[in-house]
């Protein structure tokens, strides 16, 4: 019953962050940044001081938003906007916009003009990751993000605290790297909403308590009973926001989620920052290296191979572990080659 009170409180917190966040800034004075987009680089934002948040979709009706944006546009764009028009993101102090997709771009605009909050930066990444010259850019757009951050900070970020930014960031990674590790080998022994409430709560809580949060449960978790009973596997990929929203969906199809490819989850945690050397371009080589979303370009990858590497991988440790899902997995596995080979 202990395990399961947990999972409802961290679910809670999960699908209603501002309340949670609105209670923190008013009992601690946490200053809080938001931003848009797994390429942002969050440690940046908490080596000045800020909480960095990372803004996702809710599930909010959409009024006012509707008067500035295209019914086009996604989720995302239309529910935050809705949010911030509302005032429900009274507690940021600012809002990070990187070049990303048009919709954002152009959503930094209608912000900048109709919400107002004290700090607001364009972080403009390049498109191309793999040539020279795009380090050298993102390098230069990296140190001019620094000098507004040190600017609004009102004090000077030595290297020293962006370094120890990436530690405590790169901690949380191998935290969770390690639970998804454990979904992929015990899918039974996690609930669903559980563990995406454990994902989604690594974007606005402080490193330190969701460190904290995630070493109690690995210890829990070695001892614990299965969830349920071992499953259909699915591996999921897309661009989805808000997988809380839909686990009572996969619950009832009777399947065991053990692997994703989204934004808001593998891909977020899946490479480290270098601790050595200059932590501003050990910052860069991550984005410029790391698999890139669909809205940056690099020849050197390719996304229907690397989905077939993991769902390999995937197999190898489901056979490896005994897990009577093998075939379903391999299965998926050929039709993911397949759709690339066409």
């Amino acid at each position: 019953m202990e395990n399961l009170k947990k999972t409802e409180e961290l679910k809670a917190i999960a699908e209603m962050p501002s309340l949670f966040l609105r209670k923190l800034k008013e009992e601690n004075g946490q200053r809080i940044l938001g931003y848009f987009c797994i390429n942002t680089p969050e440690e940046m934002i908490l080596a000045a001081g800020f909480l960095p948040v990372r803004i996702l979709r809710t599930q909010e009706r959409i009024f006012l938003a509707g008067k500035h944006l295209q019914t086009y546009c996604c989720s995302l764009v239309q529910s935050s906007l809705e949010c911030a028009l509302r005032g429900e993101f009274d507690y940021l102090e600012g809002t990070v916009f990187p070049h990303a997709c048009d919709s954002i771009q152009r959503l930094s605009d209608i912000w900048a003009e109709n919400v107002g909050l004290p700090f607001h930066w364009n972080l403009i990444l390049p498109v191309k990751l793999h040539t020279e010259s795009a380090r050298d850019y993102l390098l230069s757009e990296l140190r001019r993000f620094l000098r507004g951050l040190e600017d609004f900070c009102g004090r000077k970020i030595p290297d020293n605290a962006l370094r120890e930014a990436i530690a405590l960031t790169n901690a949380n990674r191998s935290l969770l790297r390690r639970i998804y590790e454990l979904r992929t080998a015990h899918p039974e022994r996690l609930y669903p909403e559980e563990f995406f409430a454990l994902v989604q709560t690594a974007g606005f809580m402080s490193k330190e308590e969701h460190n904290g949060i995630l070493q109690q449960f690995l210890r829990d978790v070695e001892t614990r009973k299965p969830a349920s009973p071992k499953r259909a596997s699915l591996f999921l990929v897309g661009s989805i926001g808000d997988p809380l929203a839909l686990c009572d969906l996969w619950e009832s199809c009777g399947a065991s989620i053990v692997g994703d490819d989204f934004c808001t989850g593998w891909r977020s945690v899946s490479e480290d920052v270098a601790e050595g050397g200059d932590p501003l371009e050990a910052l860069v080589d991550r984005l410029i290296s790391r698999i890139p979303c669909p809205c940056k370009y690099n020849p050197n990858f390719d996304r229907g191979e690397e989905l077939a590497r993991r769902l390999g991988d995937l197999v190898a440790g489901v056979v490896g572990h005994g897990d009577g899902a093998a075939d379903g997995a391999q299965a998926e596995v050929g039709r993911h080659r397949v759709g690339h080979r066409s």
